[in-house]
């Protein structure tokens, strides 16, 4: 009675290792908070992106929570299209924030030399 079951088992742990994506390139065009993303110079990359505020808040408190995500989704996009040589905090910075009633717009760019030649998986 235990073979079936062990069987079983190795046949779905199996299939949910082969189901696992193992590469390291993010597809962020597929993320509903990205709006853009582009090389705008061979040293200068903007990423354009959403930022959605935490459910509750209304006021200042709900147009910080969006600036915030929108910030820290940016940060993830650079993260993602670059190698460990690029740091958002330090690299890029905040073009403009576009306040909307139900999220922010964030402007972001990234200025580091041969930026081009940072991009992952670019060898």
């Amino acid at each position: 009675m235990k073979s079936p079951f062990l069987i079983m088992f190795a046949v779905l742990l199996a299939a949910s290792a082969f189901s696992c994506s193992s590469g390291e390139q993010v597809n962020v065009q597929s993320l509903p908070s990205l709006i853009s993303e582009e090389f705008v110079s061979d040293d200068i990359y903007e990423v354009v992106c959403r930022g959605f505020p935490k459910q509750g808040l209304s006021g200042v408190q709900k147009d910080e929570s969006a600036r915030r995500a929108a910030l820290l989704n940016a940060y993830y996009f650079v993260r993602a299209r670059f190698d460990d040589t690029v740091q958002p905090d330090r690299d890029g910075s905040v073009v403009k924030y576009d306040v909307q009633d139900e999220f922010t717009v964030l402007y972001f760019r990234v200025h580091k030399n041969n930026l081009k030649k940072r991009v992952r998986g670019n060898k």
